[in-house]
């Protein structure tokens, strides 16, 4: 068998797929919403899974509603008697619409509301992402997965609180769970080319040796993971100047902040999808011999 070698050469006339961007920020930074415009089709190509239940409002978004990471079951009943088998309870699953949740907004307002688990989400994507129009997944928040997740890990470990574990093996168990949600859908999206975005909240800002701390409200060594899987890695803030929000790619020691697109290194953008292409697509750089070159 032959080994193909690939020798990289980067073009930015066109935007790179396969991409994962992690956007953090402050509530209220403009992240879901501009999230659920990041693709060249605009909304259309963009769909957002929403553990946070904070998309209500965000006009023409695709929404998939998540409560779980795993699809719930309840004894399986027959004239109000749980069924066994060998002495063992049977399970059904329970259906989308009888997870206890309703529409918050719009024509259904106080209609029950499907909701799924992430991995009945993924089934889903795998089985159907060819006939979808969708390019772009939002999970929108990584915060909210890792607190069901830590629950689960105080459940698994019998043990009170995070932290209590021996030798910190309950950081470590969440750590890897909240990671292998993620490298599933990366290695998803890098397969058929799409863009996966990670949303969290920004910690509030610390200052130390008079130096601004800036990283996603996540445990330390989980924030660290996270961020070391994902290609762009933007710091979202409203200015108060003009009312808009903007994205910092400015990376530092202090900061969880980068990219690996060397358009968008160390550049303050306006956080808009149309603002950071067009940034990607007119990059420009000096080669060797100081001349500018388009790449």
């Amino acid at each position: 068998m032959d080994i193909v070698v690939n020798k990289v050469s980067t073009n930015w006339d066109d935007i790179p797929g396969g991409l994962t961007w992690y956007f953090i920020g402050q509530p209220k930074t403009g992240k879901t919403t501009a999230a659920s415009r990041w693709s060249q089709k605009g909304t259309k190509g963009v769909l957002l899974l929403d553990t946070d239940l904070g998309a209500d409002f965000v006009d023409e978004a695709n929404v998939i509603t998540i409560n779980a990471i795993n699809p719930p079951f309840r004894d399986l009943k027959k004239n109000g008697k749980i069924i066994t088998k060998n002495g063992q309870n049977q399970t059904e699953l329970i259906p989308p619409t009888e997870r206890g949740f309703k529409y918050r907004s719009g024509a259904n307002k106080g209609d029950t509301m499907p909701v799924y688990s992430m991995a009945e989400v993924l089934s889903w994507l795998r089985k159907s992402w060819d006939k979808l129009p969708y390019d772009t997944i939002v999970i929108d928040t990584i915060d909210e997965i890792n607190k069901w997740i830590e629950a689960s890990v105080l459940e698994e470990l019998d043990i009170p609180a995070m932290g209590e574990g021996n030798w910190g093996a309950d950081w470590g168990l969440a750590r890897r769970k909240n990671l292998d949600i993620v490298i599933k859908f990366q290695k998803f999206i890098k397969q058929h080319g799409g863009n996966l975005i990670l949303i969290s909240h920004s910690k509030a800002t610390t200052i130390t040796d008079g130096k601004a701390q800036l990283s996603p409200d996540l445990p330390r060594g989980l924030g660290y993971s996270l961020t070391a899987k994902a290609d762009v890695i933007g710091y979202t803030t409203a200015s108060k100047d003009d009312g808009k929000f903007y994205i910092s790619f400015k990376s530092y020691d202090e900061r969880t902040v980068g990219s690996r697109l060397r358009p968008l290194a160390q550049k303050d953008l306006l956080f808009d999808y149309n603002t950071i292409s067009k940034e990607i697509l007119t990059y420009k750089e000096e080669n060797k011999n100081g001349n500018i070159q388009t790449s």
